[in-house]
């Protein structure tokens, strides 16, 4: 492992660990997004989402749409990763113009590494998720609950983005590398 690579491999490392562990979190938690969406929805002034039953169904209902917007950018973060890995395949197959794979061995592996994690982490976002019998008693509880795993899921979401979006900028960099090298 030459000079380069060693470089390559610290400073992806480093910027992994910022892009998983640093976020922007949601101020206040989504009590607020809670407060805005029964307010939006309640058509009486008694304050009383859970009372009626068309008010709570039409907030459970937009939140339910936020949660297939999200499965919807999951589904295209894998289908990117699948591109980035199989330009990664391409470039670093023996025969390939540009032996990346041999001159670069440990950062292309780091970077099929972070795809891999990518993918892994959408994957995990498809799992099924019931939630607990209580959750579903009111509607208030209900949103509260679907808010809570919209908030979770646009967490790791971001990450995927992140780490999909280093591996790309990992692989333009070896590239122009290996051009510049030979």
């Amino acid at each position: 492992m030459g000079t380069f690579d060693l470089i390559f491999a610290v400073v992806l490392i480093a910027a992994t660990i910022w892009a998983m562990t640093w976020f922007p979190d949601i101020p206040g938690g989504t009590e607020g997004h809670h407060e805005a969406l029964t307010a939006r929805y309640e058509k009486s002034d008694d304050g009383a989402i859970d009372d009626h039953p068309s008010y709570g169904d039409a907030a459970v209902a937009y939140v339910d749409r936020i949660v297939d917007r999200q499965l919807t950018k999951a589904r295209g973060i894998l289908a990117f990763d699948g591109l980035i890995l199989a330009f990664v395949g391409l470039i670093a197959r023996a025969t390939a113009k540009l032996d990346i794979a041999t001159v670069h061995m440990v950062p292309v592996l780091l970077l099929m590494g972070l795809l891999a994690g990518s993918s892994a982490i959408c994957l995990f976002l498809f799992r099924a998720r019931w939630g607990y019998v209580a959750d579903f008693s009111t509607f208030s509880r209900e949103i509260a609950a679907t808010l809570a795993l919209t908030r979770r899921r646009s967490f790791w979401i971001e990450r995927t983005v992140r780490l999909s979006l280093l591996s790309l900028a990992g692989i333009v960099v070896l590239v122009v590398a290996t051009v510049v090298g030979h």
